[in-house]
């Protein structure tokens, strides 16, 4: 690292100021709109519920992935020990610590599992393939793993951000200490908790097929929208006046190879998965694929090959890609883009044999996602956008890439 001059945090905004109402304001108005109108359309299909269960599941799933994401991301940089990180961290740690309202908006899959889930149908549960898995696979259980499931994520989110918060009047190092000590165990359970969940919320839609990678590969794709979604916050935050200065060129490229890595790594593990059961072609393995392609699913795949892995990785690979703003917005709108195509060619084909979005699926994407910024807003406001206590901000001010 070079000497130059660091960075002061008194030369910027640092709080969302008179913008947090407005962007509250705003979203949770899109928010409820989306749902209500989702709703509306879900009435009016008259098939009980059934295709705004598969739309509100899809969407669901992918707010709830990026949130998963930044939960991560925060022991990852405690464990390593990272300094670029902090100047950001902040967003990143509200982002997960909306899981209380992911919890309230989990509960409509709990209402409509019978209408989503294979498992739920008695003529599936009566198969002779389920009978290994029918105590597993019921709505109590599947009721107290997600009662489960969110009070690990919620009470290490809150851990995170409340401790970070706390730092920021006391300047406390040995808070930094401690966040450190209990990220490694942190980081343990919730994997091992995002796997159960991505089986129980996606994979047990069709309860007869069955991937032990299908938890990584839930976990990469919404690890690298989370850095997508990073990226436009911060643009979106410096475009308003807040963190300019503060947030250089060097963090943003930090965060194009972030997306760039995870993009890589998303598409080995999305090969993989498929590769194995394409070897070894048994039946009642290879017929979630083969469900997915045909019908104009299969096109989606191809396109899905392209959009979510070699057009972002081709794109992201050049440092200049990593440097500039406009290139890195393109890019992060066009991850987060391909991602949720990506989680809607994983769920939906089980609701339609024929490849469609339907207004629904765009409404309940405004709905839920118009509710989850609202809570991550809700809960940025009133205090620094900046961990202004870590006794890393400093080097995160003053870094830069080799």
């Amino acid at each position: 690292m070079s000497d130059h001059q660091v960075p002061s945090l008194e030369d910027t905004e640092t709080t969302l100021g008179s913008l947090g109402p407005r962007v509250f304001a705003v979203s949770a108005l899109v928010g409820v709109i989306g749902l209500a109108a989702t709703i509306g359309l879900g009435l009016g299909e008259g098939d009980g519920f059934r295709h705004f269960g598969f739309s509100y599941l899809t969407n669901f799933a992918f707010f709830l992935s990026i949130s998963l994401g930044a939960l991560f991301f925060m022991p990852i940089m405690y464990v390593t020990r990272a300094s670029w990180n902090v100047v950001m961290r902040r967003l990143a740690e509200v982002t997960a610590a909306v899981m209380p309202l992911m919890a309230v908006l989990a509960i409509p899959v709990i209402i409509f599992a019978g209408q989503i889930y294979g498992w739920a149908d008695p003529e599936v549960a009566a198969s002779h393939g389920m009978s290994h898995k029918a105590a597993y696979l019921s709505q109590n259980m599947f009721i107290l793993r997600w009662v489960i499931y969110f009070a690990i994520w919620t009470g290490y989110s809150w851990f995170f951000w409340k401790t970070s918060v706390k730092q920021d009047s006391t300047r406390d190092v040995a808070l930094t200490r401690r966040l450190e000590n209990y990220s490694g165990f942190a980081l343990m359970v919730c994997a091992l908790s995002l796997a159960a969940a991505s089986f129980d919320l996606l994979m047990s839609i069709d309860p007869l097929w069955f991937s032990t990678m299908f938890g990584v590969y839930y976990w990469a794709g919404g690890f690298v929208t989370f850095f997508a979604v990073m990226t436009l916050f911060t643009l979106g935050l410096q475009n308003s006046g807040r963190m300019r200065g503060i947030v250089s060129p060097e963090h943003f490229h930090d965060y194009g190879k972030a997306m760039f890595a995870f993009t890589f790594f998303w598409g080995y593990i999305a090969f993989s998965q498929y590769m194995l059961y394409w070897y070894a072609n048994i039946p009642e393995e290879t017929h979630w694929f083969l469900v997915r392609s045909q019908n104009g699913w299969g096109e989606v795949g191809l396109i899905l090959i392209f959009a979510t892995f070699a057009l972002p990785f081709a794109g992201l690979i050049s440092r200049y890609a990593k440097r500039s703003r406009k290139m890195l917005a393109f890019w992060a709108f066009w991850i987060i883009i391909a991602q949720w195509i990506n989680l809607y060619w994983v769920v939906m084909p089980q609701f339609s044999e024929s490849f469609i979005i339907s207004p629904m699926d765009v409404t309940a994407f405004f709905g839920i996602g118009g509710l989850w910024l609202a809570g991550i807003t809700k809960l940025a406001m009133g205090n620094s956008l900046v961990p202004s206590g870590d006794p890393r901000l400093e080097d995160s001010l003053r870094f830069e890439n080799a």
